[in-house]
């Protein structure tokens, strides 16, 4: 479908074969301003037991839905523009400020806690920005080439930066899922990337319950040759017939 005349969107979640609940949350938005449209897309993956997770990716992502919709609203005031990474890190610090208060205020939830990647661009100049904290990830297709835009913030990723563990014995260690950097996780702060995206060029935000079902070289040819949801779709049934032992999300735009 389209977002708008220059941005092609496909999206799709499931609950897998495992879990009782989907606790990932995702979103594709557009905000008019007087300069153009601002586009926003986000996947966030919620840990915690007895549904916070749930709660906490509603959270990190309707936080960051307010902060670009309060920028969106400041431009039609006249007002001067911001760099956009400080939009991005306001909705984060906001999610942050929420998540951890909500925790407080239901201790049922505490401990609950969420990923979030997003990318936000500004549809005038395609200058955007990625937002990132946790293992969910954001790729991008070039037409040629498939290039990993985020860098997982996991134990297991820090022992193969630091050299001791290799990256095929990072994906089956029992601890691959224990994160070091989340939302709901004191001081923790997201990576902001700057980017300028180009026509043709297709991103993809997913979650871990994609990606280490249905690795990314796999997706090339698709990307290539299927209809953008076409692509999503079978992503998604693939990692469900591989076991669907979590729950899948991907959110991908092509730029016309």
């Amino acid at each position: 479908m389209r977002l708008t005349h220059r941005f092609e969107l496909a999206t799709a979640s499931s609950i897998g074969r495992v879990r009782r609940n989907n606790e990932d949350f995702h979103r594709a938005s557009v905000y008019p301003t007087p300069r153009g449209n601002l586009i926003l897309l986000a996947v966030a993956d919620g840990m915690g037991g007895a549904k916070a997770g749930e709660f906490a990716s509603k959270i990190a992502i309707e936080s960051l839905h307010q902060a670009v919709r309060a920028y969106a609203e400041h431009l039609h005031t006249g007002r001067p523009a911001v760099p956009l990474e400080r939009v991005v890190e306001k909705g984060f610090q906001l999610a942050q400020r929420r998540i951890l208060q909500d925790a407080i205020a239901h201790p049922e939830r505490k401990g609950m806690g969420t990923t979030l990647t997003a990318l936000l661009v500004s549809e005038w100049n395609y200058n955007g920005v990625i937002g990132h904290i946790g293992d969910s990830r954001a790729y991008r297709y070039n037409g040629r080439d498939l290039t990993l835009l985020t860098q997982d913030h996991s134990w297991v990723a820090e022992q193969v930066q630091n050299g001791v563990l290799t990256p095929g014995e990072a994906e089956t260690h029992p601890w691959r899922s224990v994160l070091t950097r989340a939302l709901g996780i004191p001081e923790a702060t997201p990576d902001l990337i700057p980017l300028h995206v180009m026509r043709s060029e297709t991103y993809i935000l997913a979650t871990d319950g994609l990606y280490n079902l249905v690795p990314p070289e796999e997706w090339l040819a698709d990307l290539e040759h299927k209809d953008l949801q076409a692509a999503v779709d079978y992503w998604i049934s693939q990692a469900i017939q591989r076991g669907g032992t979590d729950n899948i999300t991907v959110v991908t735009v092509r730029i016309r």
